[in-house]
């Protein structure tokens, strides 16, 4: 039977953005009140791969690699709070805070990741490859019953709030299993310049 690793691909905030996103997640978990699991290592997913057999992992590095080598750093502002919603449950699932305005340059390049490594393991990953939707979760599997409306009411006391960031880099980590309670990196790569 073959060995199976669950992977993604991330950018990892900063130290200093770190920080300022603890006091936005605080914030937001003080005045939505979620109850739910609150996030300790905020990243931005830009591939999500899955399970997929051990024996695929040079090849999405040496992907990576390639892909890094071409792609110039990214700024970013997060200053959104956003969320998904659960129509099977009809409630919101997940908190996250987000670009406003989302840069074109961060979007081609969750494209390109998923062009030149997510279609190819079409057919070969649990669960299968969707191109990534850009955020940094501050709490999920929420609890309480919050609803769009809820959302809408609650959402304009949430204190200003401006991280500048610069995307220059992203790596390859498994994520939290039994064995590994949190994310690992696998190996990162440095943007172009």
């Amino acid at each position: 039977m073959e060995e199976k690793v669950n992977i993604f691909i991330a950018f990892m905030l900063p130290p200093i953005a770190l920080s300022e996103m603890t006091k936005v997640a605080n914030n937001v978990k003080e005045l939505f009140q979620p109850d739910g699991k609150d996030e300790k290592f905020f990243h931005c997913t830009l591939l999500f791969i899955g399970r997929v057999g051990r024996e695929y992992v040079p090849s999405i590095q040496e992907k990576m690699s390639s892909i890094a080598k071409d792609q110039q750093p990214i700024p970013i502002n997060i200053d959104d709070i956003g969320y998904f919603y659960s129509d099977k449950k009809d409630r919101i699932k997940v908190l996250y805070a987000k670009p406003h305005i989302m840069p074109t340059e961060l979007t081609e390049l969750c494209s390109k990741l998923y062009e030149i490594i997510g279609k190819p393991l079409h057919g070969k990953t649990t669960p299968p490859i969707h191109e990534a939707r850009i955020h940094f979760t501050i709490t999920k599997r929420l609890k309480r019953r919050l609803s769009r409306e809820d959302f809408e009411k609650i959402k304009g006391n949430v204190k200003h709030f401006n991280i500048p960031i610069t995307i220059d880099n992203f790596g390859l980590y498994y994520c939290k299993d039994v064995k590994h309670r949190y994310y690992r990196e696998i190996s990162k790569y440095k943007f172009k310049g």
